[in-house]
């Protein structure tokens, strides 16, 4: 065991991973990540003009099949903050300020995607903040989504809010804590990409990490991720669905709160979840179309995502 990263290693294994499979999360949860975005279609109807304004600055990118309207720019670090070839900064193009494209990572459009929101549907994002799944939800929707978004921490809810005004997004966004929300409502659709212990997301090239992974956090992450299932049971309708989801890779955060919410009602969805997503990552694996898991590499934050329904 690699003695500095050992609290890790030791919660992988417990995860029921493998030598091979922790050594290949680790080895991801070091490399690089590259800047990838989306297209707002809210915004952007034409993409060639975003493209020729891309071309133009000498940004150079790469469409991500897998993903509609998803991009990589090929010479952008994340760690940098700025293209290596041009030296342009994303935050600073006329492009981002007005919203006509979204900076998100991979893995965190896959919930979206697993939830196929449909134009007319009356959808809850139960923890919103910063947004970037809310709006992608109103971009394939033609912002035709009946969506509500929650946010309790005030300071996460402004950038919520910023986003979604940004972006264009039609949301009604609510600052307040998602388990307070009256039973009478109810949802066909809901997004829960849950408070957890972003274990998927670690940078451990800085021992920084180890402040704030911590036994206390997992705990804690666990015990509100099992509050929030119970809540989205009551909120959905009859063969509601609900997507579930973490940027953790973490047993406890996942597959056992998968085991809770069945033993609280719901159902697996098996759906597309098979047949589609275990081909996006290398390092993915999907158990009998109940979740993906995808592993971090210089595209992907580690991230899991299952579909279930009441």
């Amino acid at each position: 065991m690699n003695m500095e990263n050992e609290f890790l290693e030791e919660n992988l294994k417990r995860s029921e991973y493998n030598s091979d499979e922790i050594n290949n999360i680790l080895s991801g949860l070091k490399e690089e990540k590259l800047t990838t975005f989306r297209v707002n279609r809210i915004k952007c109807k034409e993409k060639k003009e975003l493209f020729d304004t891309l071309d133009k600055l000498g940004l150079k990118y790469t469409e991500y099949k897998d993903i509609k309207d998803a991009y990589i720019l090929d010479n952008y670090k994340i760690s940098d903050g700025f293209d290596s070839k041009t030296g342009l900064r994303i935050e600073k193009l006329a492009i981002y300020q007005n919203g006509e494209i979204y900076v998100q990572s991979l893995s965190s459009m896959i919930p979206v995607i697993a939830l196929e929101p449909k134009e007319n549907e009356n959808i809850l994002d139960m923890c919103a903040a910063p947004g970037g799944k809310t709006t992608m939800i109103q971009s394939v929707c033609n912002n035709k989504v009946s969506l509500t978004a929650i946010e309790l921490h005030k300071d996460r809810f402004e950038k919520l809010k910023y986003n979604l005004n940004v972006q264009g997004a039609n949301v009604l966004a609510l600052n307040q804590n998602a388990l307070d929300l009256d039973d009478m409502f109810k949802f066909d659709k809901i997004l829960l990409d849950a408070p957890c212990s972003g274990s998927g997301t670690l940078n451990i090239n800085n021992n920084k990490y180890k402040d704030y992974f911590t036994k206390n956090l997992i705990d804690k992450c666990v015990k509100t991720q099992k509050r929030l299932i119970k809540k989205a049971y009551k909120l959905l309708k009859n063969e509601g669905v609900l997507i579930y989801s973490t940027c953790s890779l973490l047993k406890e955060e996942n597959e056992d709160i998968i085991d809770f919410a069945i033993k609280n009602g719901f159902k697996i969805d098996f759906c597309k979840i098979k047949n589609d997503y275990n081909k996006w990552s290398k390092g993915s694996s999907v158990n009998d179309g109940v979740y993906i898991k995808i592993f971090p590499d210089k595209l992907h934050e580690g991230f899991f995502v299952a579909k279930l329904k009441k």
